[in-house]
């Protein structure tokens, strides 16, 4: 598999592809429960669903520049990106095989063959977070393959 380079307001970072598949369904797990979805997040959740499951082959593109478009949507989605790393930690220092393939119900079936370290998810969170609040100063990228 390969990786993507996620970029927002012209910087980012890199991530292989199923670790940031994962994020992006860590994140529609996220919305999911609220009790009211407004219709940019709406489409934004199955915008991601949709590049965390369907295969493409060209890369998972999140779209942040077409989604975050002002503070109060920024705000939202770290408010998603805290539950999503708070679903991470609770799994420990690995999470297992069999709950990534469940994670990834409705993409690519048993993708993942063995556990993998939370700490791989957990950095593509952050620099996700970091993104989103302009903490890069300059073109960053995070290492993070994952065997398969």
């Amino acid at each position: 598999m390969g990786s993507t380079f996620v970029e927002f307001r012209g910087r980012g970072f890199e991530a292989s592809d199923s670790t940031l598949e994962i994020w992006l369904l860590l994140l529609v797990e996220a919305i999911d429960p609220l009790p009211s979805i407004p219709d940019w997040l709406e489409e934004a959740r199955q915008e991601w669903h949709t590049q965390a499951t369907a295969g493409f082959g060209f890369g998972v593109m999140p779209g942040l520049d077409a989604i975050v478009t002002s503070s109060e949507r920024r705000e939202v989605i770290l408010d998603l990106c805290s539950k999503a790393m708070k679903r991470l930690h609770d799994y420990g220092p690995v999470v297992p095989k069999a709950e990534l393939n469940a994670i990834l119900m409705g993409g690519p079936q048993n993708m993942f063959t063995e556990d993998v370290s939370t700490e791989l998810f957990e950095r593509v969170g952050d620099s996700f977070m970091k993104l989103l609040r302009d903490e890069f100063r300059d073109e960053s990228s995070v290492e993070n393959s994952v065997a398969q």
